[in-house]
């Protein structure tokens, strides 16, 4: 049965999709800021929805689960300072096919996260230094 598309529901993935990465307290409380007529148990019940129905989907980061709008395979890269999450893109295929042959399992799947300074951190952390020097 195909569900119909509510305005609620539009307002819950569009703020996902703004924010682009968020767990569910952070997204919530986005539309509260912005949307004081929807309800707790509204934007609670269309995140399941939109779950259910795959137009969202639950990562986990840093041990944490994160919320994001459903997009081409991707990746993900965290910044060490700022802790924003962005999205990479790169092929995977080589790199399962080499690893389900040394394994010998049928991988199915994988999500690979990777750690770092982002843009924008290291260039703080250049001007700091230049600054010390």
């Amino acid at each position: 049965m195909q569900r119909r598309n509510t305005s609620q529901r539009k307002i819950v993935y569009d703020s996902l999709a703004i924010l682009g990465h968020a767990s569910t307290e952070s997204l919530i409380e986005f539309i509260q800021m912005h949307r004081k007529d929807i309800s707790l148990a509204t934007i609670y019940r269309n995140i399941s929805i939109l779950l259910e129905d795959e137009q969202i989907k639950r990562v986990k980061v840093e041990g944490k689960d994160v919320l994001e709008t459903i997009k081409k395979e991707h990746s993900h890269f965290v910044c060490k300072d700022c802790k924003k999450i962005f999205d990479v893109h790169f092929d995977k295929t080589e790199t399962l096919s080499k690893l389900q042959r040394k394994s010998m399992h049928q991988i199915q799947t994988c999500d690979i996260v990777f750690y770092g300074l982002c843009q924008n951190c290291m260039k703080k952390e250049k001007e700091k230094n230049e600054v010390c020097m």
